[in-house]
């Protein structure tokens, strides 16, 4: 009696609910005989049928896993002579017999698979191994205790990875006569690649290798591969595996312990002979070289049965008796048939569907949820009539039992031992490998996938190649300390050089500026017309020429200029700065009295300039293209060395000719210090005088400043200006996205940066400082914003927050901004350009249908010329000449007048008269079409008709 441990099975039955002492038919599908003329099928079934007579008898004895519950198991037999055709004829015909399970079938499953599925029966294989059928999606109620060729694989990617050998080369036999192992090989290289594993070479030999009878193909393969890689894969028979472990020792590849073989064999693991390994199949004793080789290697194979001779004996005894009555010949000699591995696991499908149906039965569940069932089948353990454990994964399909064997002593000399187990736990996707015995590492420890160095040594670096690498670390070292050094040598050069300075007196002063110097509306402005006509300009800064081209001057009122080495660094940052955005800085005149700043002239003036003049219109494309300009040259300022601009407000944002905005007035702090700009502490930030208080009127510390320059800054940046003024020109980016806050406010308003309050500017200052409700910062009213967008709105009042670490950076405000230019292009003038682009493409239009109307209506009026006179003055008048009088020598007219016309029409009303002669004339206009002749005209009831003119007709006049 073998016993079986109770698994979760599929099964899908036709019968009836179980009821006590129900009685199950399973189907058995097996190749027991050869159809005529067929004298190659080796019939299976002769061998194997009787374990599932030996299966049913034990299920169904009194202490049976069924018996003991009170219920039997039959089988039927169906033949399929080992053909695909016959196959499935019987899986039909057994469907009809109302059968509970199929076992089987053999040679081929794919298409039986499907039909056992839409028949909604369990079908348990035990010999067929193809790979589609562990598809569930496709094969739901198919399952198998043979393990598929592919099962293997798994227990070789174990042994690789628990020796860390993450790249191997790759052998295998590829003949037809053995297509297994091709299937074999591709899903081992699969798994492989799954688990990491690289597969650097695979190579293949074509015909089944004995060593000692035949030429050795691996004598090539190995000189082939042999420096590329480190361990060997090898799948075949174990006695090619031979020929693999003598061609590498006789290249003297294992002295040094740096190669390893891994061999894979589907024949199961003979414990009878282990000393076959080492000496092949047809020499009689082991090789002396395939000894010493053998050092170097393990094996994958599946385990040994235990205890099977007691099976084999019942198998053969049940295959005597009915229903098969199979005959054995050698039982005259006492001797038995040898019995294939199948039929144990043909043994083994019987016990599975019986613990099956008793799992079901016990669970309370219906033996028809084939759903149920399976899901008893999936990632379990059972233990097979071979005498070890086996594992059916998640796909119905059980994974077998594998050893890992090695070289080791015996009784009789050296063969291959067991020396490792593999278990596998349901939520492991990989068995694990356990060593029962050490294995004998030439070095002391397992060789190395790939060695340190790499397999050409192209990972370390040699004696020669240490010393370049020192020679030219120390090189570059050296040339870096020399480059930094000539780095800072140039640059003290460049400072030295002093490349901004100008001469005062090559500067070409233009009188334009004396003219309109009390014209000007904002201190910082250039010109508020593009046109450079000064005759048409205003012009509000010094302007002069310089090499040719017109520069802005602004003046420095300072009595002398010290030039510190702060002060150079600071102007050849200033020089080095280059923007579309930024006004270029030219360079700076430092001789008294003539202290200035020389920039590029922007023909436009600025943004104050701008939104002052009312005849400027700003509608929405406009004021998107300013905003842009003025977040790009901020960008590009807060990732310069400046960091930030300092004094952001809109009389700093000057605009080309190209209406492109640039900012101007930043840096320079260290050559504008100690300017007297007018004031009592000598600053020229305000156009009127105030005292502002740092607390209150009462306050005794102030700043006198003008203040309308003051509006932009932050709060911070005021206070800390009262605190200390000799600090109004230094900022923080902070500071300057709250003065672009400010000036987003006031281009949206166009009524100054706080709008129009009623108060002073020093009043407005003094509550940005010191807020009468500390949790309501006083700022712009937002109801002058209810015509532009929300995010605009929203924008500003983020950038105007009190906290300036609440305030966003350009960069986030340029993302919120940025539906402001959805559909537009860079900048103004090219948003102009293509305007205008669009109004000329429909003016073309226009224009086209104007021409065919006017066309139209000419051939209508002409049309209405030939009408109204002959055609030669038609004709002449259309050509636009003169009329030429023509003589004609004789004409017939015709006049005729409508007698008592007078009288009718003082009896008729004007329509009836209108009627009678349109009638009238239509008649007469119908009998003169008839005729050579020409109507002259119709006045009130005269009729007059001419033949002989405009067209000749000689003597033909009068007849007409």
């Amino acid at each position: 009696m073998v016993n079986v441990s109770v698994l979760s099975l599929v099964s899908l039955l036709l019968l009836p609910t179980l009821l006590p002492c129900e009685e199950f038919t399973l189907g058995y599908l097996t190749g027991s005989q050869r159809l005529p003329g067929d004298k190659e099928y080796a019939r299976p079934g002769l061998t194997i049928s009787g374990a599932i007579s030996l299966a049913v008898a034990e299920v169904n004895a009194p202490d049976g896993v069924l018996g003991s519950r009170g219920h039997r198991l039959n089988f039927v037999v169906a033949e399929t002579y080992g053909e695909e055709t016959h196959s499935i004829r019987q899986t039909a015909s057994l469907w009809t017999r109302n059968v509970s399970a199929y076992i089987g079938p053999q040679e081929t499953c794919t298409h039986e698979g499907r039909m056992a599925a839409a028949f909604d029966i369990v079908m348990i294989s035990y010999f067929c191994t193809d790979y589609e059928t562990s598809d569930k999606t496709f094969f739901p109620t198919f399952a198998r205790t043979r393990p598929p060729i592919s099962q293997i694989s798994k227990s070789v990617a174990a042994v690789l990875l628990a020796f860390q050998w993450s790249q191997v080369a790759f052998f295998y036999l590829n003949s037809p006569e053995y297509a297994e192992f091709g299937k074999i090989a591709s899903s081992i290289i699969g798994v492989l690649e799954n688990v990491g594993i690289l597969v650097t070479i695979k190579k293949w030999w074509d015909a089944p290798y004995h060593h000692g009878y035949s030429e050795n193909p691996f004598i090539s393969l190995v000189q082939e591969t042999y420096t590329d890689v480190r361990i060997y894969v090898i799948l075949g028979h174990y006695y090619e595996h031979l020929g693999l472990m003598v061609a590498m020792e006789e290249l003297r590849l294992f002295d040094k312990g740096e190669y390893f073989v891994v061999g894979v064999d589907i024949e199961q693991y003979d414990s009878r002979d282990p000393e076959k390994y080492l000496r092949g199949m047809l020499l009689d004793n082991p090789d002396p070289v395939a000894q010493a080789a053998y050092r170097s290697y393990i094996g994958v194979l599946p385990s040994a049965a235990r205890g099977y001779e007691n099976f084999t004996e019942q198998v053969n005894y049940y295959c005597e008796q009915p229903p098969f009555n199979f005959v054995n010949p050698l039982k005259d000699i006492g001797a038995n048939k040898i019995i294939r591995p199948e039929a144990a696991y043909l043994y083994d499908a019987v016990y599975l569907y019986a613990n099956a149906l008793v799992s079901t039965l016990e669970a309370g569940e219906s033996v028809r949820n084939t759903t149920a069932i399976m899901q008893r089948f999936y990632k379990t353990h059972y233990h097979s009539v071979l005498g070890y454990m086996v594992y059916m994964d998640e796909h119905g399909d059980a994974e077998g039992n594998y050893s890992l064997v090695g070289r080791q002593m015996g009784p009789s000399g050296y063969g291959l031992y067991p020396v490792g187990v593999f278990t596998r736990h349901s939520n492991m996707s990989l068995p694990m490998l356990s060593l029962t015995q050490g294995i004998d590492w030439i070095s002391g420890y397992p060789p190395l996938a790939e060695p340190p160095c790499g397999f050409r040594g192209e990972k370390c670096v040699s004696h020669m190649e240490l010393i370049a690498g020192v020679v030219g670390g120390v090189a570059l070292i050296i040339f870096i300390i020399l480059l930094v050094v000539y780095r800072n040598w140039r640059y003290e050069q460049e400072l030295d050089s002093l490349l901004w300075k100008l001469d005062y007196r090559d500067i070409q002063l233009n009188d334009t500026y004396k003219l309109n110097r009390n014209m000007h509306t904002s201190q910082v402005s250039l010109s508020s017309n593009p046109d450079t006509d000064f005759r048409y300009s205003a012009i509000f800064t010094p302007i002069g020429i310089y090499k040719g081209r017109i520069f802005a001057i602004k003046k420095i009122p300072k009595k002398s200029v010290d030039i510190t080495r702060a002060m150079k660094k600071e102007l050849k940052i200033i020089r080095d700065l280059r923007h579309d955005n930024l006004n270029g800085f030219i360079g700076a005149c430092t001789e008294p009295p003539n202290i200035c700043i020389v920039t590029e002239y922007c023909a436009r003036g600025s943004l104050k300039d701008i939104m002052e003049n009312e005849d400027v219109k700003l509608d929405h494309m406009f004021i998107a293209s300013l905003v842009a300009d003025i977040l790009r040259g901020m960008l590009y300022l807060t990732d310069s060395p400046l960091r930030c601009h300092g004094n952001l407000k809109a009389s700093n944002c000057l605009v080309d000719s190209r209406w492109v905005v640039k900012l101007s007035d930043f840096g320079l702090s260290e050559f504008k210090k100690d300017a007297d700009y007018g004031g009592a502490n000598g600053h020229s930030f305000l156009q009127h005088t105030y005292h502002l208080g740092s607390r209150g009127e009462d306050s005794m510390e102030y700043l006198h400043c003008k203040c309308d320059g003051l509006l932009y800054k932050a709060p911070e940046l005021l206070r800390a200006l009262i605190s200390s003024p000799s600090g109004a020109t230094l900022g923080s980016p902070k500071g300057d996205v709250y003065s672009f806050g400010i000036i987003l406010y006031e281009l949206h308003s166009r009524q100054g940066p706080f709008g129009d309050l009623g108060i002073s500017p020093a009043t407005i200052l003094t509550r940005v400082m010191y807020p009468p409700c500390p949790q309501e910062p006083f700022r712009p009213r937002l109801d002058l914003l209810e015509n532009s967008f929300d995010f605009v709105r929203d924008c500003a009042v983020e950038c105007w927050a009190e906290i300036p670490d609440d305030r966003p950076d350009f960069k986030v405000i340029r993302t919120k901004l940025r539906p402001l230019r959805k559909g537009m292009k860079h900048n103004i003038f090219d948003n102009m350009i293509a305007m205008m682009e669009k109004y000329a493409n429909n003016l073309e239009q226009l224009v086209d249908e104007r021409t065919d109307q006017l066309v139209e209506e000419k051939k209508k009026t002409e049309a209405l010329l030939f009408e109204m006179l002959p055609r030669s003055v038609a004709e002449q008048l259309r050509r636009g000449s003169s009329v030429e009088a023509e003589s004609f020598d004789s004409v017939t007219i015709y006049f005729s007048d409508i007698v008592g016309f007078t009288a009718m029409s003082a009896e008729s009303t004007p329509l009836q008269v209108v009627d009678f002669l349109n009638d009238l004339y239509t008649c007469f206009d119908s009998i003169v079409g008839n005729y050579d002749v020409y109507k002259v005209e119709t006045i009130g009831d005269a009729y007059m008709v001419v033949s002989g003119l405009p067209i000749r007709n000689g003597e033909q006049h009068a007849g007409e």
